[in-house]
């Protein structure tokens, strides 16, 4: 078997233990000392034999992110932006996120937070904490003032 073989088959790895984006594999590739023709030969091969697809990818991060992670719509959005995910992917992906997945983490975070705070005396100073942890956590003002009132 030829070094690329070997590459090809380390990379097929990669790919299938979980969903990958080509940032990533190019990161990956970095590792190897190679041409760009290889390189570009590698991912077209990965690509032909669908070990990668950008879609695909954005979606189950997505996915993960919410019900795993329990992230907002925003931090999901930034961390795709930093993947390198082209708008019209990250704009389909964002849309596949279940509704029913998506208020079930807001929710449940307010609750912890709540519950975190509820030695807090001040009201104005205990809805500010909730309000900045929801806020990093990336979900919108409109979206924390629904799961508030």
């Amino acid at each position: 078997m030829s070094d690329i073989e070997s590459i090809i088959r380390k990379l097929e790895a990669f790919c299938a233990y979980q969903e990958r984006c080509l940032f990533e594999i190019k990161n990956k590739l970095e590792e190897f000392d190679l041409s760009d023709s290889e390189k570009t030969s590698i991912i077209s091969s990965l690509k032909t034999n669908k070990f990668w697809n950008e879609e695909r990818f954005a979606e189950a991060y997505c996915q993960g992110k919410v019900r795993i992670k329990r992230w907002g719509k925003q931090k999901i959005k930034a961390g795709l932006i930093q993947k390198h995910i082209e708008a019209p992917i990250i704009k389909s992906a964002l849309e596949s996120i279940e509704e029913s997945d998506y208020s079930y983490a807001l929710q449940s975070l307010y609750e912890k937070k709540t519950l975190e705070l509820k030695s807090e005396k001040d009201p104005w100073t205990k809805k500010q904490k909730i309000l900045r942890y929801l806020a990093s956590r990336g979900f919108t003002f409109e979206e924390i003032n629904s799961v508030m009132n």
